[in-house]
């Protein structure tokens, strides 16, 4: 199978060891597909600030930047050092803005395939700010998002775990997952979290995925069907039985994704869970 649209990867750094962990898997995708390398950081402009269409600070002539400037240019010299050891990397930039806007523009003008960013999850007090950047992302990014917590520099891509509730079998857009697939060999799992109120049986299920996955041409795969009270929970619990790579979640789909399962995406699957996290836009 041959399948590869990853050309280009952005990573948003802090230049603390997040941003290490997601250089680690970038540099390892870049290894495979030959993609290059762009990584930003954006300094947070003062309080009541306006920005941009592309995120950036707007200056008031009356007002004192100083501080903001002066943060820039260590932000800048961070950069510099920080990408000295990764030769991969293709691009920077350094600007004062509001982060996730900021990030989300410069993705979509500079046709970036895959955002690959760390995240501590939910609440934590940090210079990124105390909630999580990554759930605002994943939620409103045209382009897939690879996020993790930890590092990951033994991660093999063997097996890719793609999570859904299959209620249609209609093709959508599942490029990122072939083009990982292609490059790693890896096998695909698809499983569906049975709740304890779900009406359709086993075999139903059953028949749906093998639908969705002939809709999609999906090669190399398998279904999975695991019960369990909560999804995230079943989530969880099943990638850890089988020692999953990488969990892959569709975003924005009111069809292919019930309200509870879009729900459990944005609120605990990408802050809560330790495994690498791909999101990925359906609409």
């Amino acid at each position: 199978m041959e399948y590869n649209l990853i050309n280009s990867l952005l990573i948003p750094t802090d230049f603390g060891e997040l941003g290490d962990y997601a250089y680690s898997i970038a540099a390892r995708i870049s290894a495979k597909s030959g993609a290059a390398i762009e990584v930003i950081s954006v300094v947070t402009g003062p309080p009541g600030a306006f920005y941009s269409k592309t995120g950036e600070l707007l200056k008031d002539e009356g007002n004192d930047y100083a501080e903001w400037d002066s943060a820039l240019a260590a932000a800048q010299e961070k950069m510099k050092q920080w990408v000295k050891d990764k030769p991969e990397v293709t691009d920077t930039f350094c600007t004062i803005g509001n982060i996730d806007q900021t990030i989300l523009q410069y993705a979509t003008n500079h046709q970036i395939d895959l955002i690959v960013m760390g995240t501590h999850g939910l609440f934590h007090n940090s210079i990124w700010g105390p909630f999580s950047h990554a759930e605002f992302i994943t939620n409103h990014s045209p382009i897939p998002v690879l996020t993790l917590k930890c590092d990951r520099t033994d991660l093999k891509l063997d097996e890719l775990l793609l999570v859904s509730d299959f209620l249609e079998a209609k093709p959508i857009n599942l490029s990122i997952i072939k083009s990982l697939q292609a490059l790693h060999g890896s096998k695909l799992l698809l499983l569906k979290i049975k709740l304890a109120d779900t009406r359709r049986t086993e075999a139903q299920i059953t028949a749906d995925m093998h639908a969705f996955a002939q809709a999609n041409r999906l090669q190399n795969y398998e279904v999975h069907i695991y019960p369990d009270q909560l999804v995230e929970a079943g989530i969880g619990k099943f990638a850890a039985e089988k020692d999953i790579d990488l969990i892959m979640l569709g975003t924005h789909q009111a069809g292919t994704f019930s309200k509870l399962f879009r729900e459990s995406i944005s609120k605990d699957v990408v802050n809560h869970l330790y495994h690498p996290i791909l999101t990925f836009p359906l609409d």
